[in-house]
């Protein structure tokens, strides 16, 4: 059964970077699917700004490896390959453990706390069955690694990487660890792993950095290794009517 669109509240006066937030956002939470259209005309008319300013936020979009322009056919949303996947965890494991190693040495209490809500939040979108919730908060989970490490240049590489991964679980799914079955599950029926989060913060409670990174890094391969490189059929969203304002 295909889940409800949802319109996306917003203010009446939109900034670019107000757009963007929107359309990043709709990637994260699984709502814009791989190779779904985003038409400069549609998008304006449903922000109620000018194509030109849509195209700026494609460009930007673009530039991130989220959307695919071509010309005279537009911009899409990316649609990964298998060799995609596997560069963006690659670029992920060389990273993470180095930001949880940055988020133990600086982050403050309050800093820990905040990722210690996050995963509670993560658990109870996965005892209800939200999926989509738990894979958005374990996206979530990362970046506020990311930003009580105090590395801004690897925090904005690392948003881009998640917004990739996220692209990458609507375009594959993953399988269950445990699973007899071939075939994979749907993206919304796996997450990144709540077991495997509550290491984390483990580890960055006793302030062991060496385990915390080897954690983070195992973590990242079994995410990968449980990818289910088939494709499944997503169908394509009503791109104004989700983001139409008022």
């Amino acid at each position: 059964m295909n889940t409800p669109q949802q319109r996306v509240p917003a203010p009446a006066h939109l900034s670019d970077a107000d757009i963007y937030e929107q359309l990043i956002g709709a990637v994260l939470d699984h709502r814009l699917a791989p190779g779904t259209r985003l038409t400069e005309e549609k998008l304006g008319r449903a922000f109620g700004v000018s194509r030109t300013r849509i195209r700026q936020v494609l460009v930007r979009l673009a530039a991130e490896q989220v959307v695919v322009q071509t010309h005279n056919c537009g911009a899409t949303v990316a649609s990964p390959t298998p060799a995609d996947a596997r560069e963006v965890f690659e670029a992920r494991m060389l990273i993470e453990p180095s930001l949880i190693a940055g988020f133990i040495r600086q982050a403050h209490t309050h800093e820990l706390e905040c990722l210690i809500a996050l995963l509670a939040e993560e658990e109870a979108a996965n005892h209800r069955g939200d999926r989509r919730a738990a894979i958005r908060l374990s996206g979530e989970f990362h970046m506020k690694i990311a930003q009580g490490a105090g590395n801004a240049t690897l925090e904005k590489i690392l948003h881009e990487l998640i917004s990739r991964t996220s692209l990458i679980l609507m375009t594959f799914g993953q399988r269950s660890p445990g699973r007899r079955s071939k075939a994979p599950l749907r993206v919304h029926e796996h997450s990144c792993g709540c077991d495997e989060h509550q290491a984390l913060v483990e580890a960055i409670r006793a302030r062991d950095v060496r385990e915390a990174a080897s954690l983070m890094k195992r973590h990242l391969k079994h995410l990968l290794e449980h990818i289910s490189f088939e494709r499944e059929p997503v169908p394509g969203p009503d791109i104004e009517f989700m983001f139409r304002q008022g």
